[in-house]
Formats: structure tokens, C-alpha cells, sequence
């Protein structure tokens, strides 16, 4: 049997039972030849995060009258599309009980690590010649047909190819747009069974398409994949085979959002100091709704059961997190967002669709503090020990389609920030001013601005808006790229 031990003294000896979860392997004779043994029908797919993602492709076949899981590890995954190779490492057999299994191989142990099913069905071999085996797998993800060549043996590992022929699914949907759906502003916390609260977290809003690979879309449609290398592989923490994810790329420091640690990686495309950035100031993507998988959109399902398919979806890691979800208790989730300096939360109805696009009242964000997201129309000269550099932004809204001022922000920059926002603003184009005359008039200071084109997008947190239309207590946050200035409007701010 190619070198192949007994399943008694492969399985079963290299795991420490009372260490491990795994079922205990029954005493088999030497492990069944996949050429000759008599098939059963039970195909099982294990998604394997150990030293490294593999899947465990597991048929079920007979050892005299035991059932057995035949199992070939595969290091690049099932092929997914017709003509792909994959090597396949024909490993020994499993208990047929392994089929149901998926949880957690502690640390040191053989195959140490999370293990999911990717997949299970029905198989059938189609065809069985002494070196090639096909089958047709018909899973809840996969429907295909697929060969199994055994190549050669090599230091005592039968290795074998895996290779799609053809691909059976027919009713593959339409992936929904990549546009978030948008949170409308609530006033005050309050606790609803019928509702769901979640921390808002401060980021860079982005959808994950993930297939063989990943791609990271912001708000504004720009593709950010490139800007942040250390989630390239979501696609790898994802128990599908194909999904789009709805999340938020956060800066953590010391648990809590950074927004201006994080402004430092949004503007950079260069790749060494890309690279360099992923290491000192990595990124989280933190996931909080499922909008598409394996070939069926679910933007009509209910908030529940997207959640639901999410959990079941996403394996966490230092990179992808799920983002947690109470149910009904808001004014809690409120007072520890608070008391962590969270900027706020978000209420999500629980039977609510997602709206690709559309910015709905069954979502709504409930602020700590408040934010807004202003353009910067023009900048002023420092003093004093700001001699040199800047002294503050201008900022303005849309309000039915005209430029308004909406104040002025000098405070919230430390020395990198204060010199990287002087050189972006050196870089815009110089204009005139947006303001009527009554203003210069009121605020003789901006008579020596420098003013600018509308094309920058200044985050800024505040306490009030006042009777004139002002930001009480700005302060400077980072600048967004995933926003356009249109999107800038005055009917945004709480008061």
C-alpha cells in the first residue's frame, strides 16, 4: 500500500487524546487502497489552518466492513476553476466520525490549529483505472467533477494531482453592487429586543470581494487593496468560495481605534513603504455583515441571518475580526463604547436588509462625540512656535449645493501630521474664495488666507454645532479618501 502504516498507528498515535478533540480512530487493518476499496457515498471538505491553510479532501470508502474517511491533504486548496492542478498528499485514513468534526487542535499537537468544514455531500467515483480516480461531488458549495492522478511517492508520501474538470453550478447570482449601505444619525441609546448594537468603529469603511484572491473597494469606489498588504489574504480566513464582506479597516492602539495612525497609511501606494508601514502600523479589518456567498447574494435576507452565515464564515485572526453584536441592549453598549472612547454605536434593526448604496433608518449612529467629514477650502500661516507651517484649515459643507463655512481647525495634529497636511495643501490648486464678502467682513483673519480648490476631505470630531452654523471645539482627526467632497453636506451635522 505505498508505505502507508496502519490507521491504528498513523491516526491514532500521533494524537494525544486527552489533548485533542479529534475522534479516536478504531484498530483497522493497513489503510485502504483508493484504486480498489469499495466507495461509499460521504464527501467531506476540511478547511485546515495549521502551519499553513490547506484543505483535507475526505472520501468515504470501506475497510472490510468498517467505514473509513480516505483523506489527501491539498496546501493550494480544491482547484476552483477547469484546468487548475493542485498537488494533493495522500495522508492516512480518518474515523468516519471525523466527518462531523471542526474546532480547535491545541497548539503543539499533530495538525495544531482551527479546523472548519469547508464542505460536505454526496460523492460518487465515477471512474477508477489504477492511476486516476474521478468523482463527482455534489456539496452544498461544490458541484463538480474532479480527477484524482496519483504521480509518485516521495519520502514516503503518496503524492497525487487534484484537478476540476467540470464545474456544476448553475445558479450563480449576481454579486450586488460594492456600495455600503449608510447609518442615519440617532440621538440618544435605548434598549429594543428587536434591534442589534454593535461598536462604531473609527476607520476606513471598505467591501471585501474574495475569491482566489482579495479586493478591498472603499466607499468611493477606489480599489485600496494595494495600501494594505496585510489583508490580502481575508479571502484565506473565509470558509467559502466565493463572499463579499462588509467591514472596516481600523488602526488599533492598545485596543482603540486610532484614526490618525491610520491616516499614515491611507495616501501610500509606494510598496516599500507600504511594506514597511504593514509592520509598524498594521491594520484590522474588522467585519460586520455578509452581503454575498458561494454564488447567492444575500442583501434580502434579514440582519439575523447574515450575521448568522458571517459567524459561520469568517475564521478571526489578529487581522480579521468580527465585530461583536449585542442584541437589544444599546444604552450598555453605549456606556462602554464611552468609557473606552469609542466614537459611538450602531443600532441595526434586526430584520433589516441591506441596502446597497441607500442610507436607511434601520441603521442608525449613535455618537459618543461627534464627527464630521468637512472640505478644506483654504489654510492659514502659523505663529509662534507653528511659525513657518500651518495655523488652521477652513472648512466648508455643501448646503443645497453651495460651499458654507462651517469654522476653522488648528488643534488634533501632532509635528508629522501638521507638516504632511502643509504639503498636501501646497499641492492643491489655489482658488478664490468660496464666502461672500459679510464673512471676511466678520472674520477679517481669513483676509490673508490662502484659499484652495475644493478637493481635500478633512475628518473632524466636535462637540456642537451652533446657532451660526459653526463646529464648536474642532479638532483634527486625519483626512479621507475614501469620501468625495460632494458628499460633504451640511445636513450631516448634529447639533
Amino acid at each position: 500500500q505505498g508505505g502507508l502504516a496502519t490507521a491504528e498507528s498513523t491516526y491514532n498515535r500521533k494524537r494525544d487524546f486527552t489533548e485533542t478533540t479529534e475522534p479516536v480512530g478504531e484498530r483497522t487493518d493497513a489503510d485502504v487502497d483508493p484504486m480498489t476499496a469499495r466507495t461509499g457515498e460521504l464527501f467531506v471538505i476540511h478547511q485546515h489552518y495549521a502551519t499553513r491553510l490547506h484543505h483535507d479532501l475526505r472520501l468515504e470508502m470501506f475497510n472490510g466492513s468498517t467505514p473509513v474517511l480516505v483523506s489527501w491533504a491539498i496546501p493550494k486548496l480544491l482547484p476552483r476553476r477547469h484546468g487548475q492542478r493542485h498537488l494533493a498528499v495522500r495522508t492516512e485514513d480518518h474515523p468516519y466520525e471525523y466527518a462531523t468534526f471542526a474546532g480547535s487542535i491545541p497548539e503543539g499537537e499533530y495538525g495544531g490549529g482551527q479546523v472548519r468544514i469547508f464542505d460536505t455531500g454526496e460523492y460518487r467515483a465515477v471512474e477508477r483505472d489504477g492511476k486516476k480516480i474521478s468523482i463527482e461531488l455534489n456539496g452544498n458549495r461544490i458541484h463538480g467533477l474532479y480527477h484524482l492522478i496519483r504521480t509518485r511517492e516521495k519520502e514516503g508520501k503518496q503524492e497525487w494531482l487534484a484537478l476540476q474538470s467540470e464545474d456544476f453550478r448553475t445558479e450563480i447570482e449576481t454579486r450586488p453592487p460594492a456600495t455600503p449601505m449608510l447609518a442615519t444619525s440617532g440621538s440618544e441609546p435605548f434598549d429594543d429586543p428587536a434591534w442589534m448594537f454593535e461598536p462604531k468603529w473609527d476607520g476606513i469603511r471598505a467591501i471585501a470581494i474574495c475569491d482566489e484572491a482579495t479586493k478591498l473597494v472603499s466607499r468611493n469606489q477606489h480599489d485600496v487593496t494595494v495600501a494594505y498588504p496585510e489583508l490580502a489574504a481575508i479571502n484565506n480566513r473565509l470558509v467559502a468560495i466565493d463572499a463579499m464582506v462588509d467591514g472596516e479597516i481600523v488602526a488599533l492602539d492598545d485596543g482603540i481605534p486610532s484614526f490618525q495612525k491610520l491616516q499614515g497609511r491611507m495616501h501610500l501606494r509606494d510598496s516599500a513603504k507600504v511594506e514597511k508601514a504593514a509592520r509598524t502600523a498594521p491594520v484590522t479589518y474588522m467585519a460586520f455583515d455578509l452581503l454575498y456567498l458561494d454564488g447567492r447574494s444575500l442583501v434580502g435576507f434579514p440582519l439575523t441571518e447574515r450575521r448568522r452565515l458571517l459567524e459561520g464564515t469568517v475564521v478571526a485572526s489578529d487581522r480579521l475580526q468580527i465585530s461583536p453584536a449585542i442584541a437589544g441592549e444599546g444604552q450598555a453598549l453605549f456606556e462602554a463604547a464611552a468609557e473606552q472612547k469609542l466614537e459611538g454605536i450602531l443600532a441595526k434593526k434586526d430584520d433589516s436588509p441591506y441596502l446597497p448604496g441607500a442610507r436607511s433608518p434601520a441603521w442608525l449612529k449613535i455618537k459618543t462625540v461627534f464627527d464630521a467629514d468637512t472640505i478644506v477650502v483654504g489654510w492659514t500661516e502659523g505663529g509662534g512656535n507653528r511659525e513657518g507651517t500651518l495655523g488652521s484649515m477652513l472648512l466648508a459643507m455643501y448646503d443645497e449645493g453651495q460651499l458654507r463655512y462651517v469654522g476653522s481647525v488648528g488643534t488634533g495634529f501632532n509635528a508629522a501630521s501638521l507638516q504632511n497636511a502643509l504639503m498636501l495643501l501646497q499641492g492643491v490648486p489655489d482658488a478664490e474664495s468660496p464666502f461672500d464678502a459679510a464673512l471676511l467682513r466678520e472674520r477679517p483673519e481669513l483676509r490673508k488666507a490662502h484659499w484652495v480648490e475644493p478637493r481635500l476631505v478633512a475628518a473632524i470630531e466636535y462637540r456642537q454645532v451652533t446657532a451660526a452654523g459653526r463646529l464648536r471645539v474642532p479638532s483634527f482627526k486625519g483626512f479621507r479618501e475614501d469620501k468625495a467632497p460632494a458628499e460633504c453636506t451640511f445636513d450631516q451635522l448634529v447639533e
